[in-house]
C-alpha cells in the first residue's frame, strides 16, 4: 500500500494518457505500457462506481466506449485483462437520456442524437468485476434497512425513477433479495484489489437539474454511509484505492455554454454593472435567469447549463423572446445560480459546492482511517479547468505532447460530464 501512495499520481497520469488516445487509435491497436505495481497484488481487480467507472461517454453506455473506461485500462496496465469482465452493450448502446450524442460534421462541429438501442452481450460473465453502474448514488453499495430502495429502483420499470443499468450489471440473484446491495457482489468475488469512486450522483443530479431535481444528499447520511462503506471495503482484505469527487464548474456541462457564447460574442460581461448582457441589434441588454427566489439579472458565478444550448439557439433565431426582461427569463432547470446578495449558502452553485467540500472531507478522513490511498480528481480537474481558463481556452491537460482542452469533443465526451 504504501506503493501505491507514493506513485498514485504516475499511476493515474499513465491511465489519462491511455484514455487521451481514445480519438486516435483503434483499441485494438493500442499499446498500453505495464506498470510496476509494487507488492499490490491485482490478481482480482473489481472496480466499483458509477457512470464515470462503467465507461460510459456521449450519454450512452456502449461497447466502444466501455473499452477505455479506466478500470479496463487499468486492467491492461497491471496484465490482467484476461480476468476483467465487462458488461458489454453492443452500439449504440443503451441511453440514460433521449440517446447518444455522435459526431455528425467536424468543422463546424454537429452531432445528432441515435435513439436507436443496443443489448447487452456479456450476461454469462456476471459477477463482473467492473461494478460501474451509472446513476448509481452512495446507499446503493450497501443500501442499509432498503434506505435506497435498491431493488424497486432496479426492477420497477414502472417507477420515475427507474435505472435498467442495475440489472444488465449486477445478477439477478441479488436483485431478487429483499435488500440488495452492490457490496454483496464485490465481496463474492474475494477481491486481492478495489478501486471504489461513488459519491458524485449524490450532487451531480441537482446541478444538471439547475437545482431543479435530484436533491443533495445530506453531508451527515453522507458520512455514515462512507463510513459504513469503507469498513465494508476494508472487511474484504484487499487493497482499496478510493477517488473523491471534482467540482462541478471544473466540467463542461457546467461551465463550457457561458463561455461557448462569449466566444461567439452572443453574450458580454459588463465589469461596471457585474452583470452579463445580451448582445442584440439594440445594444447589450441585461440578461436575466429564473431562480428560486424569482428573476434576477445573471451575474459572474451564474451558469447557464449545457443543457440550454437548444434555448439559445431558438433564441437566437427568434422563435423565442430574448431573456432581456425578467417575464422572459430563462428557466431556472437550465441554470445553476450562484451567489447574488441571499443568505449565504443559498444559491445552487453554493449549495452544490458546500457538499462536494463536505463529501472530499469525509472521503479523505475516512479513507485516511482504514489506510485507502485517495486518488484527488477533484486537484487534477481543477489544475486542467485553471490552466483553460488561465490560456484564454488554448490549452488544457498536457503530456507527451497532447493539448486535451476540458471541453466537449476533447477531454470530455460530448455529454459535458464523463471524460473521453
Amino acid at each position: 500500500m504504501n506503493y501505491l501512495l507514493k506513485h498514485s499520481k504516475k499511476l493515474l497520469s499513465l491511465i489519462l494518457v491511455l484514455a487521451l488516445f481514445t480519438g486516435c487509435k483503434d483499441y485494438q491497436d493500442l499499446d498500453v505500457a505495464p506498470v510496476d505495481t509494487g507488492d499490490a497484488d491485482f490478481s482480482s481487480y473489481v472496480a466499483v462506481g458509477n457512470s464515470l467507472t462503467a465507461g460510459f461517454q456521449n450519454n450512452a453506455l456502449y461497447q466502444s466506449g466501455q473499452q477505455y473506461s479506466f478500470p479496463n485500462l487499468l486492467a491492461r496496465q497491471v496484465n490482467q485483462s484476461e480476468n476483467f469482465d465487462q458488461p458489454y452493450i453492443s452500439n449504440p448502446g443503451i441511453s440514460s437520456g433521449n440517446g447518444r450524442i455522435e459526431l455528425t460534421n467536424l468543422d463546424p462541429v454537429q452531432t445528432t442524437t441515435n435513439s436507436s438501442i443496443g443489448t447487452p452481450t456479456t450476461q454469462e460473465e456476471k459477477p463482473f468485476t467492473n461494478l460501474g453502474v451509472p446513476g448509481a448514488v452512495l446507499v446503493d453499495y450497501l443500501n442499509p434497512n432498503n434506505s435506497g430502495e435498491l431493488k424497486e429502483r432496479a426492477t420497477n420499470d414502472n417507477r420515475p425513477d427507474y435505472n435498467p443499468f442495475y440489472g444488465i450489471v449486477m445478477e439477478q440473484s441479488e436483485l431478487a433479495k429483499d435488500v440488495p446491495n452492490l457490496h454483496n457482489q464485490v465481496a463474492k468475488q474475494q477481491p486481492s484489489f478495489i478501486t471504489f469512486w461513488l459519491g458524485n450522483n449524490d450532487v451531480l443530479g441537482f446541478v444538471t437539474s439547475g437545482g431543479e431535481g435530484q436533491n443533495i444528499t445530506d453531508p451527515n447520511n453522507f458520512e455514515q454511509l462512507y463510513q459504513g462503506s469503507v469498513q465494508a471495503l476494508a472487511s474484504t482484505g484487499a487493497n482499496v484505492v478510493v477517488y473523491n469527487i471534482p467540482d462541478v464548474t471544473t466540467i463542461p456541462y457546467v461551465f463550457y455554454l457561458r463561455t461557448q457564447l462569449e466566444q461567439q460574442g452572443a453574450i458580454v460581461y459588463n465589469e461596471e454593472s457585474q452583470n452579463y448582457q445580451l448582445v442584440t441589434e439594440q445594444g447589450n441588454l441585461d440578461i436575466y435567469i429564473e431562480t428560486n427566489g424569482g428573476s434576477r439579472k445573471m451575474r459572474q458565478k451564474d451558469f447557464p447549463l449545457l443543457s440550454a444550448q437548444s434555448y439559445f439557439a431558438q433564441v437566437q433565431a427568434g422563435e423565442i423572446q430574448p431573456p432581456v426582461q425578467p417575464q422572459t427569463a430563462i428557466p431556472d432547470n437550465l441554470v445553476l445560480d450562484g451567489p447574488a446578495g441571499g443568505p449565504q449558502g443559498s444559491s445552487e452553485l453554493e449549495q452544490a459546492a458546500g457538499a462536494i467540500q463536505q463529501f472530499n472531507g469525509t472521503i479523505e478522513s475516512s479513507a485516511a482511517s482504514a489506510g485507502f490511498t485517495v486518488v484527488d480528481i477533484n486537484q487534477i480537474f481543477a489544475e486542467t479547468f485553471n490552466t483553460f481558463q488561465s490560456s484564454g481556452g488554448a490549452n488544457g491537460y498536457q503530456t507527451n505532447g497532447l493539448n486535451l482542452r476540458p471541453v466537449p469533443g476533447e477531454l470530455f465526451s460530448f455529454d459535458g460530464v464523463h471524460p473521453t
